[in-house]
């Protein structure tokens, strides 16, 4: 077989899989109350802040009771840095808590990735609700 399951995750772990799809951050609506995790990881970068707040209101409504969006990304030390090759923003800690509050979202956890690189950009893990 070709495609994604065969070269990922094998027939039977993309049967698993209740759903999939290819579409954009900017234009995803998940079902609202669905999840009880929502992972994201290293796609944060290229969504404009108007963009990544809309996201993390929709995002949270497709949350369970108690459930969480949790967010792996690089960070930089302050400000933030445009990539003029791919157009990515990384972003601060501060001006992702910013993000966080404008979309309401509220953090439950915090933690920097370890033996991580030194030369490259801190990597950190944010649990929200």
């Amino acid at each position: 077989s070709s495609g994604i399951n065969a070269e990922y995750g094998g027939e039977e772990l993309f049967r698993r899989v209740s759903a999939q799809h290819c579409i954009g951050l900017q234009a995803f609506r998940p079902e609202p109350a669905r999840y009880d995790v929502i992972w994201i990881q290293w796609v944060i970068i290229y969504l404009s802040d108007a963009d990544f707040v809309a996201m993390l209101e929709r995002f949270r409504a497709a949350l369970r009771p108690g459930g969480y969006i949790v967010i792996k990304d690089n960070v930089t030390n302050s400000g933030s840095m445009v990539d003029p090759d791919d157009s990515s923003i990384t972003r601060s800690d501060y001006q992702l808590k910013q993000i966080f509050a404008r979309a309401g979202c509220d953090i439950m956890k915090e933690q920097v990735q370890r033996n991580f690189p030194r030369e490259l950009f801190k990597v950190k893990f944010y649990a929200l609700q």
